[in-house]
């Protein structure tokens, strides 16, 4: 099958990766110095147990869409806005697979006429450069059809799953969405904030009280079950231990962070003062200006 993945990040470098292995795929990347790095480096996964090297790919820029049979889009919630315009062009039928964290994006992409997927993604990885990728921890993808066809999604999964990148179709989008998003809103801002690996939500006692807390008013507004997503995220926090979350990765690495398309979400669609959620949201985008502002 031949496959577009958009976006040279973490994510979107693991999956050219693994899909490279059995697929044809072209990786579409904004930046031209990323894509010439390619002209002289292969891919390159690099694992605990271990590597794969010089993976093959095709890599171009995103102006240089070409038909394929479906899209991975992999960039960050801040980058869809300059994405979207360059999918239009692309033919109505073609599938369309979104990977991206929060809810913020669904009413930037509703509108386009292709079959849309969501998806969740429990893979830990860290972008080390331009061509390599280091695979923090093994997960799943999880896919759910927005406006597309369950048969079509169906035969996706069965193309595209396999033992190294497992894929598996869940029911519900919005269900699958909210899980993923309120574990985003616990674990990446506070892991941000303190500077500190994702164990700390459970082993650290202070930023335990805060996450219980923020993890109380984001299930009131999702509409989840608070005992079981505390449950939930602890889960995460202990089998992620050591990993840095994206949030505070893109903080170290003087980046724009999810902060709007996640805890940003959660206030925009709450009727009732979250002062946790709140305290949160504006201190990460105080130390993200402070950080980008003089970078």
């Amino acid at each position: 099958m031949n496959i577009g993945v958009i976006g040279g990040g973490s994510i979107g470098l693991l999956a050219s990766g693994y899909l490279s292995r059995t697929h044809s795929v072209t990786l579409y990347v904004k930046r031209e110095e990323q894509k010439k790095k390619f002209d002289t480096h292969q891919l390159q996964i690099i694992n605990s147990s271990e590597s794969y090297n010089n993976l093959t790919i095709n890599v171009q820029q995103i102006s240089d869409l070409n038909d394929e049979a479906c899209f991975l889009i992999c960039v960050k919630q801040g980058n869809l806005n300059e994405i979207i315009p360059f999918l239009e062009n692309v033919p109505s039928h073609t599938p369309l697979l979104f990977l991206q964290n929060g809810m913020g994006h669904i009413h930037k992409i509703e509108k386009l006429p292709h079959p849309i997927y969501l998806g969740s993604v429990d893979h830990g990885a860290r972008r080390v450069n331009d061509y390599q990728v280091e695979h923090l921890g093994k997960g799943k993808i999880r896919l759910a059809s927005f406006s597309g066809n369950k048969e079509e999604l169906i035969n996706i999964i069965n193309a595209l799953n396999s033992n190294l990148f497992p894929i598996e179709m869940v029911d519900n989008w919005k269900i699958l969405l909210v899980n993923k998003l309120i574990i985003n809103a616990v674990i990446n801002p506070l892991t941000a904030l303190f500077d500190v690996p994702n164990r700390s939500i459970v082993e650290n006692e202070y930023i335990h009280y805060l996450a219980k807390n923020l993890c109380k008013e984001a299930a009131s507004v999702l509409g989840l079950d608070g005992e079981a997503a505390w449950q939930r995220i602890q889960e995460v926090a202990i089998n992620t231990g050591l990993n840095t979350s994206s949030m505070r990765a893109d903080i170290k690495q003087y980046r724009q962070t999810e902060i709007e398309a996640i805890t940003g979400y959660i206030l925009e669609n709450s009727d009732t003062d979250l002062p946790y959620t709140s305290f949160i949201y504006h201190s990460i985008l105080a130390i993200q200006r402070e950080r980008v502002s003089h970078s």
